[in-house]
């Protein structure tokens, strides 16, 4: 059969890379006026565009061009492609991130132009995770077209084929046959397109995409580009060569596979990775302030929309925080590829999420305390009262572990308790305004230590789902704390709680951990190490085998010094200093009562020329499940690869779980796993150079980083983990006062607790609700949902699938409609 050349005209536009945002949007703008009149010129030729932050800033700053693209949208000539806010990294965007992506892209493109995108677009992500079907399948996408891994990188048998999900979920994947997404100025483009028709004759495959036109910066296609085209095509009548878009290559294939079979096209399960992996360390300054970001949006969100609707109240617009999220996660931004500029800008940006975040939190939490009951007991004459605590759990199922509030006992420091302040009597009370044990551990300020006035406490407690408990902290006289049977030990440079032991000994190569009496890490210990990483931001730029697994030590870290910071009953914490060269990072490593984990605070100084900082976790076994954007993936050992919130190593007979909330790039070698904190690269720049040339270039993430982790057993509760290490129980105190609410309570509950809650947030329509789903044990499960005191049964959640449904009522009675993520 004839072939057909599907002539995919585009201009691949980075909003940020070698230039600012500003630059970058305002190219868009050119870029397309120069398509458009080239459209107006040339009569058949068509282009396609994704993005929707383009088309908002046309529409915003040029509508005469807005109109134009229309015009050409409404017959057929441009294809608004990909359906996402930017052309995102596909292995570090968190996954309701990704689906925020499809959802707000799509909203606007349906409501704009009245289009459904069915194709996403990647033409220079670098990878895509093995869950991104589940993902582009939730969103209803049919097509899934990118440019890497290359061929030589990630060999498939055919541009076309079924790509499966870690769920199964399965999408039609395309790849050029021959080149990238564009082509350059002064390419013989024949050249180009009898490298295609030579491959395409080997291929039973009958529909072909050519793509073409100048990008990076904008550009698109050119006047002698397509006259070169045309000229091919007549020289080539057994060819047929027409202008195209992504949306007609892929229903064409689609039709082919409907009257040859769905066997012609090969399966790829897993995925499509790796190249440039540098990026998954390079810029942890802007990474850490991504997931930071990622967590307290989606905190806020769920936090707001269940209080507001148990209050009927309209819920915030977070929109303007999405955005800022989602243009954060371009594939030159979150991957740590710009200039040092541009990075400036886009920090100072999600720290505008940020703020709007906690705003939103504090409205929300106050509007509810508002209608609880949040009194505190009548205090003696002339004595504070308690201080009130609303405190709220976002996570969908019932919360079991620490809990740290600080207040001020009295208006101004207590004189009674001068040169005496540990003395100061202090009273916890939970809900039931019963006393609670805890332990007093030190503020957050150093000043005035000789003076009882603020306080600090931590106690191991209950908190309902989505919900809310108020606890009460005050000076008491006569107050004494409740034992506990249990309490966490120390000795020097040791500390206990019954399930890990935690020893540091200065001058020793790191740290030993126990878990019931045995070793996590075999003869070794938890260690540092830096190695040699002379690689350009990306990496290895062609995947040059010793930029691919580093290994070559420059500093084997040390510890310095070790003091014991904190000694039980509830909390126990070791300060341990490492050293590594210029380097230093402080662990303030902590275990707390009944508590099956050992929670970690570090803080990096980082001073390196072209080298790289990694956690070395020994003798865990090479048999490492990562969760990513859309699934999970087990991996054997291959180098440095992308990871997410979490990581479980199997060894034999052992399970090791790890979890943090910044780090992104993972090793797992010689059945160790190693962390990769920072890399001391340069900002855009792809040479591979030694530690002293060029000093006068800056250095990305030298100074200070902080961060957490998370070591457990790897357990089904290591998601759990991870997830109240990023979306913390929130504490606010209030104004105490009587309201009908009772202490404590749940707004809604998601079970089984095994399922992932990816969003809770308002449906479009302001009424209704939409919940988000992933199912992360690899079982299928029957959903429930208590909302608002009832119980609605979902239905079924396939394994590792992701599900949404709409919460609604119906006739006085509560109802849940599947629907696609992007439905609003």
């Amino acid at each position: 059969m004839k072939k057909t050349f599907h002539l995919i005209a585009n201009a691949h536009l980075d909003p940020v890379w070698l230039w600012d945002w500003r630059e970058g949007l305002n190219e868009g703008i050119i870029t397309s006026r120069t398509i458009l009149d080239l459209m107006d010129e040339i009569k058949d030729l068509t282009c396609i565009r994704g993005e929707a932050v383009v088309y908002q800033h046309i529409e915003k700053y040029d509508p005469k061009t807005f109109s134009r693209i229309k015009k050409y949208v409404a017959e057929g000539r441009w294809d608004i492609v990909g359906g996402t806010y930017v052309q995102p990294d596909m292995n570090l965007t968190g996954t309701e991130t990704m689906a925020r992506h499809f959802l707000r892209a799509k909203q606007y493109f349906r409501a704009r132009f009245n289009k459904d995108v069915t194709v996403a677009w990647a033409a220079d992500a670098f990878g895509h995770s093995a869950g991104l079907p589940e993902i582009l399948v939730s969103a209803g996408i049919k097509g899934f077209a990118f440019s890497r891994p290359t061929r030589a990188q990630l060999p498939i048998a055919k541009p076309a084929f079924w790509w499966i999900g870690s769920g199964g979920s399965k999408v039609m994947g395309y790849r050029p046959l021959v080149g990238y997404y564009g082509s350059e100025r002064y390419e013989d483009i024949g050249i180009r397109l009898d490298e295609v028709l030579e491959a395409a004759s080997k291929s039973d495959i009958d529909n072909v995409g050519v793509y073409y036109g100048l990008g990076n910066h904008g550009g698109g296609p050119t006047r002698r580009l397509v006259e070169e085209i045309r000229k091919w095509a007549g020289k080539h009548p057994q060819v047929n060569v027409v202008h195209s878009g992504l949306h007609r290559l892929f229903q064409t294939l689609y039709d082919e596979v409907a009257r040859k079979g769905e066997h012609i096209l090969p399966v790829y399960k897993g995925e499509l990775n790796f190249c440039l992996r540098g990026c998954y360390a390079s810029a942890a300054k802007l990474k850490f302030a991504f997931r930071t970001t990622e967590a307290m949006l989606n905190r806020a969100e769920r936090t707001d929309t269940a209080i507001g609707a148990a209050l009927a109240k309209k819920p915030a617009d977070l929109g303007p925080a999405w955005d800022a999220l989602l243009f954060n996660s371009f594939h030159d931004i979150l991957p740590g590829s710009s200039i040092e500029r541009a990075y400036d800008d886009q920090l100072a940006w999600l720290g505008k999420a940020v703020h709007e975040c906690r705003q939103t939190e504090l409205t929300a939490l106050n509007t509810l305390a508002d209608h609880i009951d949040t009194s505190v007991p009548r205090p003696a004459a002339d004595h504070p009262s308690a201080v009130s605590f609303l405190v709220w759990n976002p996570q969908s199922y019932e919360y079991k572990g620490p809990l740290e509030l600080e207040a001020c006992l009295d208006y101004r420091p207590i004189m009674a308790y001068i040169d005496k302040a540990n003395k100061l009597p202090i009273e916890l009370c939970g809900p039931d305004k019963k006393p609670l044990p805890f332990q007093a551990v030190s503020t957050e300020h150093a000043s005035f230590p000789n003076l009882a006035w603020r306080k600090r406490v931590v106690a191991r407690v209950t908190l309902p789902p989505l919900g809310w408990s108020v606890f009460t902290l005050a000076w008491k006289e006569g107050a004494t704390i409740p034992t506990v049977s249990n309490p966490v030990k120390t000795r020097t440079g040791i500390i206990d709680n019954g399930i890990y032991r935690v020893n540091a000994v200065k001058g020793s190569a790191g740290i030993q951990v126990f878990l019931k009496g045995k070793p996590v890490f075999g003869k070794s210990v938890l260690g540092a190490i830096t190695v040699n990483d002379p690689w350009g931001s990306w990496g290895g730029d062609n995947d040059e085998p010793d930029s691919l697994d580093l290994q070559e030590i420059r500093y084997n870290w040390k510890i310095a010094d070790v003091r014991t910071i904190e000694c039980g009953p509830e909390r126990a914490t070791l300060w341990v200093r490492m050293t590594g060269g210029h380097s230093h990072i402080d662990l303030m490593i902590s275990v707390y009562r009944s508590r099956p984990a050992v929670d970690i605070q570090a803080r990096v100084l980082w001073n390196e020329r072209s080298a790289r900082l990694k956690l070395v976790m020994p003798a865990v076994g090479d048999k490492a499940e990562f969760e990513v954007p859309g699934g999970v993936i087990r991996r054997a050992p291959c180098g440095e690869v992308p990871g997410g919130r979490w990581v479980s190593v199997k060894g034999t007979n052992t399970s090791f779980g790890f979890a943090s909330d910044a780090l992104y790039a993972f090793n797992n070698k010689d059945s160790a796993l190693q962390a990769t904190i920072a890399r001391a690269s340069r900002y855009a720049d792809n040479r591979t150079m030694g530690s002293r040339e060029e000093l006068w270039h800056p250095t990305v993430d030298n100074g200070e980083l902080k961060f957490r982790f998370v070591l457990s057993p790897g357990d089904a509760q290591l998601p759990h983990l991870a997830g109240e290490l990023e979306q913390a129980v929130l504490t606010v105190p209030v104004p105490p006062k009587n309201a009908s609410w009772p202490r404590q309570g749940s707004l809604a509950e998601l079970m089984p607790s095994t399922l992932h809650l990816l969003a809770l947030k308002p449906a479009h329509n302001g009424q209704d609700w939409i919940v988000r789903v992933q199912e992360s044990t690899g079982q299928p499960v029957r959903a429930k949902l208590t909302w608002l005191g009832k119980h609605i049964n979902l239905g079924t959640v396939h394994p590792r699938r992701i599900a949404t449904w709409r919460i609604f009522k119906k006739a006085g009675h509560w109802k849940a409609k599947p629907i696609l993520t992007t439905e609003f």
